[in-house]
């Protein structure tokens, strides 16, 4: 006699009650239910065939939980399946409700809404189809779950392809340890489905299959059935670690299945306590968005092995701000509302289903984007900005040149205010602050600087149209020659009255010469003849 090994045994406990539940359910056609159970040497098939009732409870069940479980080795008709799908994807074209959804990446993406109370009754009337078959041909339909009992009859099983290809790529984006009741220790992923086009009303048809390595090759289960999904991303329950799977989408509209089927590529479930850590380095590109501000996108290389919750946090000097992410299957995450021309940090670090674990975490810094590289250099969405090249050229005369480069159009400047004053009184310098009101148009302006061996700070402050200001700074040295007398020397008071009086007496000697002369000018030859005579 075989002994079980605990392999089989964790297997079975997984199949056996699932076995039960099927068979308390008797449906009127019969149904056939594969269970697949593993021996030491490969995957053996037990096949089990009986009449069960209302299986459209148990397929309401699966459809209307938040996520995928992977039963291990169960496989419900297909084509039942399929006409389900076609019937739902009736009801959501009729009641679903047009709406969208924004993706981490910022991306809007439209989908019908089928989460409203019309919807699901259609929904449960594709599930009611018995009471088609009990009651006989019926009226007009008179309420959404008519239209649903309606939509069933309609329905077909035929699998032929009637449209064209929508989905483009089936991925399982990430995974993480979970620990469930019923199945123990497992793992749960989110499932991606990616689109070529909108998808409006379509259903999709799960299926999936599992690997293992054996002594020479894989041991590879039959495709399983195990769902219809309404949306293109889903959890998935009940991931063995160490197993490989792969999952099979096919979509269906009302009219029947749309293009070919496609499956995912294998994905290995991976085993460890603590979520895996972001590997590479943060790529970070800025942006702008009229809805949402200055924006960032972040991206690092991401795997089917990391986690799907993340923490992401964003600091600059003044603020931090944290915040938890579940991955979609966009390519990035956008953060917005920041600020212009601001230095950031952004750290991101995986984290456990039940956020109690983090991972070693990525950390990138950058610098947000300008505001005149979004509005224009001067526009009134921009705080102004000082003005450049800001300088100052001395004349012997003691005064200065300050001559700038606009930062803005004149017709965006209301006008500057030039502001100047000695750093010390000492040597005739200007201590006392001196402001002189400038024009828009101007790009230069000439002041007076007094005083010598004077260290003045030059200001210059350029309003815009609504008041706000902006200020550039510079320092000039004014160095003179103790010989070189300055204009506003010259004007001093006591300078003044010295050459007052100078100019005063050396008119007063000519107007005394000119007066002597006059009136005796023959005493004054004769005198001289004879002091020439006597030499």
């Amino acid at each position: 006699m075989l002994e079980p090994s605990p392999r089989t045994l964790y297997e079975a406990k997984r199949v056996w009650p699932v076995r039960n539940f099927l068979e308390e359910l008797i449906a009127k056609e019969p149904v056939h239910v594969i269970i697949l159970a593993k021996v030491s040497a490969g995957f053996g098939m037990i096949t089990y065939q009986g009449k069960m009732r209302r299986l459209y409870l148990l397929v309401t069940l699966l459809r209307a939980t938040l996520a995928v479980t992977l039963l291990p080795y169960i496989q419900i008709d297909y084509a039942h399946y399929f006409r389900l799908a076609q019937c739902q994807a009736k009801c959501t074209q009729k009641y679903g409700v047009p709406t969208t959804r924004h993706l981490l990446d910022g991306s809007i993406q439209e989908h019908l809404d089928v989460r409203n109370s019309a919807c699901k009754d259609c929904e449960t009337g594709c599930g009611h189809h018995r009471r088609l078959h009990g009651r006989g041909p019926r009226g007009p339909a008179k309420s959404p779950m008519d239209d649903g009992l309606r939509f069933w009859a309609e329905s077909s099983a035929d699998t032929a392809k009637t449209g064209s290809t929508l989905v483009s790529s089936v991925e399982l984006l990430c995974q993480n340890p979970s620990l469930d009741e019923e199945f123990g220790e497992s793992s749960e992923g989110l499932l991606s489905i990616l689109l070529l086009r909108p998808s409006g009303a379509t259903r999709f048809i799960i299926q999936w299959k599992h690997r293992i390595q054996g002594l020479v090759a894989y041991e590879e289960t039959q495709w399983i059935t195990a769902s219809v999904e309404p949306d293109t991303l889903f959890k998935v329950n009940g991931l063995v670690p160490g197993v490989q799977y792969r999952f099979m989408v096919t979509a269906v509209g009302p009219a029947g299945r749309l293009g070919e089927t496609v499956a995912s590529p294998w994905t290995e479930i991976t085993t460890g306590p603590a979520p895996r850590a972001p590997v590479g380095a943060l790529t970070l590109r800025n942006g702008y968005n009229s809805d949402r501000g200055v924006t960032v996108h972040v991206e690092w290389p991401q795997t089917a092995q990391d986690s799907c919750y993340f923490r992401i946090q964003l600091s600059n000097s003044s603020v931090q701000i944290n915040k938890d992410v579940v991955l979609d299957s966009s390519s990035s995450i956008l953060l917005p509302h920041l600020e212009f021309e601001t230095d950031y940090s952004v750290t991101v670090a995986a984290t456990s289903a039940d956020k109690a674990q983090t991972s070693k975490p990525l950390t990138a810094n950058f610098k947000s984007l300008l505001c005149k590289d979004v509005h224009g250099q001067g526009s009134l969405q921009c705080a102004p900005e000082p003005v450049s090249n800001l300088a100052i050229v001395l004349r012997p005369n003691g005064t200065g040149i300050i001559s700038w480069k606009p930062s803005a159009d004149p017709e965006n400047i209301l006008f500057y205010q030039l502001i100047y004053h000695a750093l010390s009184n000492e040597n005739g310098c200007q201590q006392q602050q001196e402001t002189i009101n400038v024009r828009a148009a101007a790009t230069s302006a000439i002041v007076d600087f007094p005083g010598e061996r004077c260290e003045y700070v030059v200001r210059l402050v350029n309003y815009d149209l609504i008041g706000r200001d902006a200020v550039a700074e510079a320092r000039v040295l004014i160095e003179l020659s103790k010989s070189f007398l300055r204009l506003d020397t010259l004007l001093r008071p006591e300078f003044l009255l010295t050459a007052t009086v100078v100019l005063l007496l050396f008119l007063l000697c000519i107007l005394v010469r000119c007066r002597c002369g006059r009136r005796c000018p023959h005493r004054v030859c004769e005198k001289q003849e004879k002091l020439t005579d006597y030499a």
